[in-house]
């Protein structure tokens, strides 16, 4: 500008000197993450500046800049509103990162829950060395992953023929292949992974047909058809978990 206004000449810095960022930028594991996985946002400026704009105008923000003085919470409160409110709600990052890989859309709001814990679980002297959030909450849970991926694939055929035998007048083909791939996982889960309850179970993969199947069709079948799998089990000795928190009816 030939003319700058007072704001252009003495700009705000304080979203420039947040803390927290300030932390993240430091982060050792964190840099080598992103040196090792040769990724940057350079590509999609447009998305960022889509997300500044909206961060930018937000009256959160506003109020952030007008304090007199900010402390640390201040500048995680201002951090968590952009993930929590901005992000989450923003079509344009849903549909970037979708470009990016089909496969990330499943997992965005997963991924921002993580960020908006790690930054949440920072503190005042958080240094270089300081491990962030994992992906998995421990080694069981990886271990549990692989596991049930693996009774699926040296089992499946098996399954099928459980599925065939207690879905009536529907031909298995006929079934959605997320409905399958959630139902495999099921019997799986059901008749191999003893320490499970099956109302556990149960409960855990009618949601996840409710979130990835057909709307208001899938989670009505799988929860139809897991009960009579359970039922046929059990009365085949297939089922038969006890102990603490594993009775079901």
């Amino acid at each position: 500008k030939f003319n700058p206004s007072e704001e252009d000449l003495n700009p705000n810095t304080r979203f420039l000197k947040n803390k927290i960022i300030a932390q993240l930028r430091e982060n050792r594991q964190l840099n080598e993450y992103v040196q090792n996985h040769k990724f940057s946002w350079n590509n999609h400026t447009e998305l960022l500046k889509h997300l500044y704009e909206k961060l930018i105008e937000s009256d959160d923000y506003k109020k952030y800049l007008a304090k007199e003085t900010v402390n640390y919470e201040d500048d995680k409160l201002i951090l968590l509103y952009l993930i929590e409110i901005i992000m989450f709600d923003s079509d344009m990052l849903y549909s970037t990162l979708e470009e990016i890989s089909i496969y990330w859309i499943d997992n965005v709001d997963f991924v921002l829950l993580s960020v908006a814990n790690t930054i949440d679980r920072m503190r005042i002297g958080f240094d270089m060395n300081k491990k962030l959030l994992r992906m998995m909450k421990s080694k069981e849970d990886m271990d549990f992953a692989i596991k049930l991926l693996h009774t699926v694939i040296l089992n499946y055929q098996d399954y099928i023929k459980i599925i065939e035998k207690n879905v009536i007048n529907w031909d298995i083909e006929r079934i959605s292949t997320v409905d399958k791939i959630t139902l495999y996982m099921a019997i799986s889960e059901l008749l191999n992974f003893q320490e499970i309850p099956i109302k556990v179970t149960l409960n855990e993969y009618i949601e996840l047909a409710k979130q990835y199947g057909i709307p208001n069709r899938s989670k009505v079948f799988v929860n139809g058809l897991l009960d009579k799998i359970v039922k046929d089990q059990k009365a085949e000795g297939k089922i038969n978990k006890s102990g603490r928190g594993l009775i079901d009816k």
